[in-house]
């Protein structure tokens, strides 16, 4: 598609050029299955990645003809007049709104957010009052990117399975341990979320986490209630390599499970197109005993996203 205005090229379906500001024609809506849900009647093959062009430092929103000036590194751009995000295309080299862009609510205030991560901490038998002996510190809402991404694997394995049985020795009974081989397979499929911003290792979720996205309704800016909104430098494409990886490793915790001794592991991660939803994140920092430690909770559930707390902890 090019500009009627000043004919330079830009994404399919812009309602502004992000070159000179100009307004196009009607936005084509974006076609496609469900979002968030791999299409079981295509086998994909992972092909590598083409290369995300680094996003422009001064460009127009293309749905709303906002100014935007990204900092330098940005790959997604949540355009603060409109909320609409913007990244790179790879495919095009042009700046397009994430059609597929969603957010949850946020459920909880200061103090319910509090009640959730004390809970979490003294949940467990050897821990007790670890939060009425913890000195809170830092507490903040952010709405945090994460990229969603249908992912399948497919993992054969082999290895041994320890039995025990009583076997007649010399008049006795006696207990033996035998090596049963086992050759398996392990099947999963999963939205496997990947948070967007590259810095936030303490935001990844633990892995086997998922979001309740249910509820999810598409990103408004007016419905965040003015708290702080992040934008994201990780790629929708980096993200769906992350996933395969994360889909492998759990994947090989599953086959884990199954044997005693792991001889061998092969799996076939394959990642869909996936959908951007922000997601209403609790930060919390306290101090147990002179350590620094912290806790995630997603704002929509009260769940524990990822976190630190004493592994035994009586007095």
């Amino acid at each position: 598609m090019f500009c009627n205005q000043c004919g330079g090229r830009i994404a399919d379906g812009s309602v502004f050029c992000n070159l000179c500001g100009a307004k196009q024609g009607v936005v084509v809506p974006a076609g496609g299955a469900q979002p968030g849900t791999p299409q079981q009647a295509v086998v994909q093959v992972q092909a590598p990645a083409a290369a995300t062009p680094p996003m422009p430092q001064s460009l127009k929103c293309n749905s709303c003809g906002a100014s935007l000036q990204p900092p330098s590194g940005t790959a997604v751009v949540v355009c603060e007049y409109c909320g609409a995000a913007t990244a790179m295309a790879a495919s095009t080299g042009q700046a397009q709104v994430i059609q597929k862009h969603y957010m949850l609510d946020n459920k909880l205030n200061n103090e319910s957010a509090m009640n959730a991560g004390g809970q979490w901490l003294n949940k467990g038998l050897f821990r007790r009052k670890v939060a009425e002996r913890s000195e809170l510190g830092q507490i903040v809402l952010k709405y945090v990117p994460y990229w969603i991404v249908p992912t399948s694997v497919v993992a054969d394995f082999s290895g041994t399975k320890n039995v025990s049985k009583s076997v007649m020795r010399n008049g006795q009974w006696t207990t033996v341990t035998e090596q049963i081989p086992v050759r398996d397979r392990v099947q999963l499929q999963q939205n496997i979320p990947v948070v967007a911003v590259r810095g936030y290792t303490q935001y990844q979720p633990k892995e086997g986490f998922q979001f309740q996205l249910q509820g999810k309704t598409n990103f408004d800016k007016r419905a965040t209630g003015g708290v702080e909104i992040q934008n994201g430098d990780v790629s929708e494409a980096e993200a769906k390599s992350q996933a395969g990886s994360f889909a492998h490793n759990l994947a090989e915790q599953q086959a884990r499970k199954k044997v005693d001794n792991l001889q061998s592991f092969n799996a076939n991660p394959q990642t869909f197109d996936g959908e951007l939803v922000h997601i209403p994140v609790w930060f919390m920092q306290y101090a147990h005993k002179g350590k620094q430690m912290f806790i995630l909770i997603d704002g929509s559930t009260g769940q524990v996203i990822n976190g630190e707390r004493p592994s035994f902890s009586l007095w």
